[in-house]
């Protein structure tokens, strides 16, 4: 069982890399930021401990049924991918969304990895996300990638 101070600490970290990125989101004005992805990290966090941890003897038959963790984390990738559908949309010939419905569902991911303690994979993570999120402008200015609004020193990527 957790602790009380690791479970405030777990979710303190849920909170921190939630606004962290969504920070990244609502700078570069897209339609999920802050709020959002604060709350997608405590959520999945809080359904991991949840899952995880709430019942204490795991694996083993609870009123006659087999306790197994991992549906919960199951169902909150499909859940994420529900809220993610959510942000995509299509304007004109073009899909503008896909990039935020993904930062949506890795923030879950990340949410779910802090739940059950995995710090190094989330610092991790967080650190490939900023290089996946900052690498088209990146590619753009060293001439290896042609996008319209290179030119117009944007964002390239969808959305």
């Amino acid at each position: 069982m957790l602790t009380q101070s690791e479970m405030l600490i777990r979710m303190l970290i849920a909170l921190l890399i939630g606004l962290i990125i969504g920070y990244e989101r609502s700078r570069n004005q897209k339609p999920a930021g802050i709020r959002t992805y604060s709350l997608v990290c405590i959520g999945a966090t809080l359904f991991m401990m949840v899952s995880v941890y709430g019942l204490p003897e795991l694996g083993y038959d609870f009123y006659g049924y087999r306790v197994d963790p991992f549906r919960v984390a199951a169902q909150i990738v499909t859940g994420i991918g529900f809220l993610g559908a959510g942000v995509i949309w299509k304007q004109g010939g073009n899909i503008r969304g896909l990039t935020t419905a993904a930062n949506l569902w890795v923030t879950a991911g990340l949410g779910m990895a802090v739940g059950v303690g995995m710090y190094f994979l989330v610092f991790i993570s967080v650190v490939c996300i900023f290089l996946a999120l900052y690498s088209s402008p990146i590619f753009c200015r060293l001439g290896l990638l042609k996008y319209p609004s290179c030119d117009e020193d944007e964002n390239p990527d969808e959305d």
